[in-house]
């Protein structure tokens, strides 16, 4: 493994980043920071993902912000992100200033909606970490469109962003084909992204319904150059409940919507087509 290593995680949303995170972060010669999701870089995307523009700090949140840093304090969250967000600068030597902490091999930034990302910022970040001497490796772990569209509008939910309903099918035929469901689900120009900036060695391309398993921890582990932790897969971090049901017209109906997405998948890991259960229609039409 490289001495030096940033890995860049791109989700996807309701996918296991958390998890992610939280097993590379934990093995020994990591450092992934402050935050568990830093959200830098994709705001400049929009629609979506313009609500994750920070706002500046007034004169006095900054003032708190430095007289904390001063004493040995930790920076403000939001004031992080924002000055993050405001300088890519700051972003590569905010990173590169963990690596140079003693023993410190391994560090990211592992956030979802970095799926979102296009090339060109991909190899922004690639570069920047690059002139840094650091290597960009990149995750990006994907789940059946139907089961991580329903656990994303359940969050929207909770989170207030979408009325709450005890029903299921009515609100996720409304919400499916949306802008913000469209911008989280199409895996198929995360793919075409990843390729197109990083190499074969350099990507690590999973599916959810893998990612808690012997094999797929094992696969994860080796990519990163951590121990290998065979009893993780029981350990969900921020996990949410499956919802309820939907029938098999719904799904059949999402999955063609989505067909393109279905399809780059099974390019890159042809298991989806018995692994993802909404997978048979998109695959079986004329």
């Amino acid at each position: 493994m490289p001495e030096r290593v940033f890995y860049l995680g791109l989700g996807g949303q309701k996918c296991g980043s958390s998890w992610v995170q939280a097993y590379l972060a934990r093995a020994a010669g990591s450092d992934f920071g402050r935050l568990g999701e830093y959200q830098i870089w994709e705001h400049a995307v929009g629609g979506a993902f313009a609500r994750y523009r920070v706002a500046p700090p007034g004169p006095a949140e900054r003032l708190r912000a430095r007289a904390k840093t001063l004493v040995g304090g930790a920076e403000p969250a939001q004031h992080l992100r924002w000055r993050l967000q405001s300088d890519p600068e700051a972003y590569f030597d905010y990173f590169a200033g963990l690596l140079d902490r003693p023993g410190v091999t391994r560090t990211g930034d592992i956030t979802p909606s970095y799926a979102a990302l296009p090339p060109e910022t991909l190899a922004r970040i690639r570069e920047g970490m690059a002139k840094r001497g650091i290597e960009t490796r990149a995750i990006f772990v994907m789940r059946d469109p139907v089961e991580r569209l329903r656990s994303q509008m359940r969050m929207e939910m909770e989170k207030g962003r979408l009325p709450y309903s005890d029903e299921n099918e009515a609100p996720l035929r409304a919400f499916y084909a949306g802008s913000e469901a469209e911008a989280r689900s199409r895996y198929d120009h995360t793919l075409a992204a990843l390729e197109a900036v990083f190499a074969p060695e350099e990507r690590h391309v999973a599916l959810f319904e893998e990612l808690f398993t012997a094999p797929g921890i094992r696969a994860l582990a080796e990519f990163a150059g951590v121990p290998i932790e065979a009893e993780a897969g029981g350990q969900k971090v921020n996990a949410r409940g499956r919802g309820l049901a939907v029938s098999e017209a719904l799904a059949t109906e999402i999955a063609l919507h989505y067909a393109p997405v279905y399809e780059a998948a099974a390019r890159v890991c042809p298991q989806v087509r018995s692994l993802w259960p909404s997978a048979e229609p998109v695959f079986t039409r004329p």
